[in-house]
């Protein structure tokens, strides 16, 4: 069984390498140069052209870099899944369905399962690294269906920004609620529902808004000893830190593994996000 991921998972090119799945990159283009990720731009490069006011855009996997892996699995006759990043955000997915269909005429066997994870960052990313440990646990492909359904609906992500303003220029909040909201040291709290990033509070300071989080994730499962929580920040370890910190006193997981946001991602985020993701009961 193989794996197929994308640029939306925030997996580094070490994982995917180290784990040996197909990648399918997407792109991001400054200043009409399209670069492709990871291969050709770093996110410290993204995070450096967003401080020097340019908004970089990305696009989603081409078909033809679709065509060319998916023609790669068939020509092998390997049986693959592969997790793909929120329809709710990107027409990856729906690609996907139709690249794999025209596949199928010229090799009616290919044996490709293409979920929506209905995730990003590593909301994503922990789902694939959890299925490739099953598969390397010998997980039969109904067991690994099963449990990719489940953990689908269990997947949580947490967001929040230290800079209201990059919310602002990508129309989440009006510029006003911006200017307002760093002056009065507005922290928001976001998450993704239904594959769509959306608010769920704001807080007033760093500490009210830290244990708003230890809140939630304790009101979502109350025991994370088996479990290795993720977290991505963009240029902003010092308050990732202090997260971790706390959500190993008060919730005591398995693991809690930071890493940094990739140039897909902080592309949309901007510097200072901080992300926490998890599963629920």
């Amino acid at each position: 069984m193989k794996m197929i991921v994308d640029s939306g998972s925030d997996l580094t090119l070490s994982q995917i390498e180290e784990k040996g799945f197909y990648f399918l990159p997407f792109g991001i283009v400054i200043d009409d140069q399209n670069k492709v990720d990871q291969y050709e731009i770093s996110n410290e490069e993204v995070l450096a052209a967003i401080k020097n006011n340019k908004h970089p855009k990305t696009n989603q996997a081409t078909m033809e870099q679709m065509t060319k892996v998916f023609t790669e699995v068939a020509e092998k006759k390997e049986q693959a899944i592969y997790l793909a990043f929120s329809s709710a955000l990107s027409g990856t997915y729906q690609t996907a369905c139709l690249v794999k269909e025209q596949v199928k005429e010229t090799y009616p066997d290919f044996d490709l399962t293409i979920y929506d994870t209905l995730s990003a960052s590593m909301g994503c990313g922990k789902l694939i690294l959890d299925v490739q440990d099953k598969i390397e646990q010998s997980y039969t492909f109904e067991e690994l269906d099963a449990y990719i359904k489940e953990r689908i609906d269990k997947i949580r992500h947490l967001f929040t920004v230290k800079d209201l303003n990059y919310l602002a220029s990508g129309g989440r909040l009006s510029k006003g609620q911006a200017f307002l909201g760093n002056l009065l040291n507005i922290k928001p709290l976001l998450h993704v529902e239904e594959g769509k990033l959306v608010p769920i509070e704001k807080y007033r300071g760093s500490k009210k808004l830290w244990h708003a989080i230890i809140d939630k994730m304790q009101n979502e499962n109350s025991d994370y000893s088996d479990d290795i929580i993720y977290m991505t920040h963009a240029d902003d370890i010092e308050e990732a830190e202090k997260i971790k910190a706390l959500i190993q006193s008060s919730l005591s997981p398995q693991d809690v593994v930071i890493s940094n946001i990739g140039p897909v991602i902080c592309s949309h985020t901007g510097s200072g996000t901080v992300a926490i993701f998890y599963y629920k009961e």
